[in-house]
């Protein structure tokens, strides 16, 4: 093969590579650990994340915790209310805990399908930061503080949403919330 036909076939490979790379990144495929932000809209007060594709074949449902603060379900009781867990529908990831706890703290409406979302009350003031898993235990931490609290109901809801949204998933025995760096229960009447 003559030095011309080398240095083409070289060039031809290279584009090649080039462009697989660039469509797996754009069809989300590049490795990401979900922390990219995807185009966002609502269903009903809930945030539906869809990749830039629009695919179907690119989108997952995750649940996150909302509450039942007049106990109309017989789901479980936490605090003064019971806890329902409400699909909603993300850009596929191999990280589905942090893809439900980016949609709850994306909520923008404490009203959802009929359920109270606390976290809405203190988006302004408090976010989500990162998620590990060790052990069985959900490491979940944020940044900032707990605000937008109204009477002795309150202090454990957001803990609880927070808690509830990690432990439905079979890799999670037990969550630890940190808020900017150290532990804490997230509920002011416990500090």
């Amino acid at each position: 093969m003559n030095r011309a036909a080398f240095l083409a076939l070289f060039v031809a490979i290279g584009a090649g590579l080039l462009l697989a790379s660039i469509f797996l990144i754009s069809n989300g495929k590049d490795g990401s650990s979900g922390t990219s932000t995807p185009a966002t809209s609502t269903n009903g007060g809930i945030p539906t994340s869809t990749p830039a594709t629009s695919s179907p074949a690119f989108t997952s449902t995750v649940r996150i915790a909302l509450l039942d603060i007049s106990g109309t379900t017989t789901s479980k009781e936490r605090g003064c209310d019971r806890v329902v867990l409400v699909p909603v529908t993300v850009a596929t990831t191999s990280a589905p805990l942090t893809a439900a706890l980016q949609a709850l703290f994306r909520l923008s409406t404490t009203t959802v399908s009929g359920f109270f979302n606390y976290i809405d009350r203190t988006n302004e003031t408090l976010s989500f930061d990162r998620v590990t898993i060790l052990n069985g235990t959900a490491n979940i931490y944020l940044t900032g503080s707990l605000s937008g609290l109204a009477g002795v109901c309150d202090d454990p809801r957001a803990a609880i949403q927070i808690e509830e949204t990690a432990l439905q998933f079979a890799t999670v025995n037990k969550v630890q919330i940190y808020l900017n760096g150290t532990a804490t229960t997230l509920t002011p009447s416990q500090q």
